[in-house]
């Protein structure tokens, strides 16, 4: 895919045009930008999530063929309480002229996020996800499915795991994708045990045990991809290390690194990920992971702008 062709005549003069793809797992989750356009350009990551900004998705593709692009369109609300084929319909009624817009883009999420705690809850997502595969089948697009935050669904509740069954399996039929979310505090590897090949974890490598204990003894496997990753204050009440008073990405946890030895905040970040990169590199059916965030307003503490240049030359070396 890396040749030109002109009038059926291939341009062998020309090659190489474009450079594979990097063996890292990595990449970024974006509203696009100069510094994305820098890592997606310099460091050539296998995917890439854009959130509102779909503009520059068919010269993404153009520059890497083979890069995935995952979208996802801000929805300011999201209405679990109507039917769910209803839902699916008026969230293709909201978003479809744009994703008609960009064929560039491989996959659509739809909420972002949602309620899914209980068999029930799970149980209505699934039918809105087996509603929206469809009307994206009939407009020759695909979905990645679910969204889940991070902790959901619940790994101990299998009725709760079992309900989004049917949605994987219109996802099976229809090429879908199954989008998660894992972050972690105040690093990375907390709540993790084991080594990078086989270890879990209750936050990062969660996914493990949701594909170790139910998808793939069941075969209900889709190719996966951690479409936010990094990370959050919201999950120290589970761990319960962080240091008092830190709120929000791993910036607010740049002085309590510091004080535990680290004092390059963006270095040991970028050991972090590259940590959560093995895990992924160990499993053939994940695609990836977008950091979140970079260049979306509102989100200073998780931007990595400041990571740019190691970032590249993370994926350039991997």
């Amino acid at each position: 895919r890396c040749v030109i062709a002109m009038r059926g005549l291939v341009l062998l003069g020309l090659l190489p045009l474009c450079a594979a793809l990097s063996n890292s797992k990595l990449s970024i989750h974006t509203s696009d930008g100069s510094l994305t356009e820098q890592i997606l350009s310099q460091g050539k990551p296998r995917l890439v999530k854009l959130l509102d900004n779909f503009n520059n998705a068919a010269n993404m593709k153009q520059a890497s063929p083979d890069m995935i692009i995952i979208g996802r369109i801000y929805l300011p609300t999201q209405d679990t309480s109507i039917p769910p084929d209803q839902a699916a319909q008026k969230w293709w009624n909201t978003t479809g002229s744009v994703i008609l817009s960009y064929p560039a883009v491989d996959y659509w999420e739809g909420y972002n996020e949602p309620p899914a705690a209980s068999p029930q809850e799970v149980q209505w997502l699934a039918a809105m996800e087996v509603a929206r595969i469809g009307i994206l089948a009939q407009n020759k697009r695909k979905a990645a499915l679910a969204s889940f935050s991070v902790g959901n669904p619940d790994i101990t509740n299998a009725a709760a795991i079992k309900a989004f069954y049917p949605a994987l399996a219109a996802g099976q039929k229809n090429g879908a994708i199954l989008s998660l979310h894992e972050y972690a505090a105040p690093n990375m590897s907390a709540a993790f045990s084991g080594s990078v090949s086989n270890g879990t974890g209750w936050l990062t490598g969660r996914y493990r045990m949701l594909y170790n204990q139910y998808l793939i003894p069941d075969h209900m496997t889709l190719p996966m991809a951690v479409t936010e990753l990094g990370v959050d204050s919201g999950t120290c009440g589970i761990t319960k290390t962080c240091p008092q008073g830190a709120n929000g990405g791993y910036k607010a946890f740049c002085s309590f690194w510091n004080s535990q030895g680290h004092a390059d905040c963006d270095a040991y970040y970028m050991q972090q990920l590259g940590w959560y990169d093995q895990l992924m590199r160990a499993d053939s059916y994940v695609l990836g992971a977008t950091v979140f965030c970079l260049e979306i307003d509102g989100w200073q503490s998780f931007d990595i702008s400041s990571l740019t240049a190691q970032f590249v030359q993370y994926l350039q070396h991997a």
